[in-house]
C-alpha cells in the first residue's frame, strides 16, 4: 500500500449512500471500517434528518452489529418520536447483507444564546503530533483511520500503551467529500476513539473491542480539537466499559461510554486500538 494517495475525506456521497474511502479502514481487518468511520456515517445521516430544525443532539447510541465491510453503505433515518421540544431519531447503515450498524438519538430544543461556554482551565496542546504508524509491531493500514484521518497530541499515555490516557484529537479530513464537517459530526466521528486513548487488556490478557458507543453532550465543541480523558473499568469476567470525559478549549462538554467485551483470537492485532 506504500505510495497510495491518501483520500481527502472519509466518504464519497451518492445520494443517501456513502461510499467509504481507504481512510475509513481500521486496524482489526484492513477490509473493514474503523468504528469512528461507522459513527461518522451514522452521525451524517442523523444530521441530515434535522438539517432544517432548531434541535440539538443530547444523546446518541451507536450499535455496531458486526464488522462493517469497506463498501457502499445505504443510510436510512426514521423519526421514532416526533416533537417540537424533543425528538427521537433512528439511523441505520446497510449493505447487501442487511443492516450492519444502527444509531438511536435524542434531540432537544436548541435555544440560541450569545453567551460563550463557561471558561475552564484546560491543558495546552503539545506541539508535536503522535505517529501511531511508527510504532513497531502495529499493523495499521495506510491510508487508514488511525494514522491518516485523525491527529493525536497525547498528554498522558498513548494509543499504544495500556492505561488511562489524556489526548487532544481532531479530524484531519472531512467526513463527506465536498461537504463541511460540523462540530456535531466531528465529535460523533471521534467518539469511538476513547477506547484507544484509555485502552486496557482484559484480566485474561485478551484485547477488548467495543460493540457500541454512547455519546452524551450538553453543547457542541467550540473548535476542531477535542480533549479526551479516557479510562477503562473492567471486571474479571471479560466485560467492562470505557468512560471518556470530553472537553475543548472552553472546558468539559460531554461523556462517552463504550461497552467492552473480549475480542476473539482471530481479531488480535498485538495491541488493541479500537473497533
Amino acid at each position: 500500500m506504500s505510495g497510495m494517495r491518501t483520500p481527502t475525506a472519509l466518504f464519497e456521497r451518492d445520494g443517501t449512500t456513502l461510499v467509504p474511502t481507504m481512510s475509513c479502514r481500521g486496524p482489526w481487518d484492513h477490509g473493514h471500517l474503523h468504528g469512528g468511520a461507522v459513527c461518522g456515517a451514522l452521525g451524517w445521516a442523523l444530521e441530515q434528518a434535522v438539517a432544517h430544525d432548531a434541535l440539538a443532539l443530547a444523546r446518541a447510541t451507536i450499535e455496531i452489529r458486526s464488522m462493517v465491510p469497506l463498501g457502499p453503505l445505504r443510510t436510512h433515518t426514521t423519526v421514532v418520536k416526533p416533537g417540537r421540544r424533543t425528538r427521537v431519531i433512528e439511523a441505520t447503515l446497510a449493505d447487501d447483507s442487511g443492516v450492519v450498524a444502527r444509531a438511536t438519538s435524542q434531540w432537544v430544543t436548541h435555544r440560541p444564546s450569545e453567551a460563550p461556554p463557561s471558561s475552564h482551565a484546560v491543558p495546552a496542546r503539545p506541539a508535536l503530533a503522535a505517529d501511531p504508524g511508527a510504532v513497531e509491531g502495529m499493523d495499521y493500514p495506510r491510508p487508514g483511520f488511525n494514522c491518516d484521518a485523525i491527529e493525536l497530541r497525547p498528554l498522558q499515555g498513548t494509543t499504544e500503551t495500556a492505561g488511562p490516557g489524556v489526548t487532544w484529537v481532531r479530524l484531519r479530513i472531512p467526513v463527506v467529500e465536498g461537504e463541511p464537517t460540523s462540530g456535531l459530526l466531528s465529535i460523533m466521528t471521534l467518539s469511538d476513539v476513547g477506547i484507544a486513548v484509555g485502552w486496557e487488556p482484559s484480566a485474561s490478557g485478551a484485547a477488548f473491542i467495543n460493540p457500541d458507543v454512547t455519546l452524551q453532550i450538553n453543547r457542541y465543541p467550540t473548535g476542531p480539537w477535542v480533549l479526551m480523558d479516557s479510562q477503562v473499568h473492567a471486571s474479571h469476567h471479560g466485560v467492562g466499559f470505557c468512560e471518556t470525559v470530553l472537553g475543548d478549549d472552553a472546558g468539559p462538554f460531554g461523556r462517552v461510554l463504550q461497552t467492552l467485551v473480549e475480542a476473539p483470537e482471530h481479531l488480535a492485532i498485538g495491541i488493541p486500538i479500537s473497533s
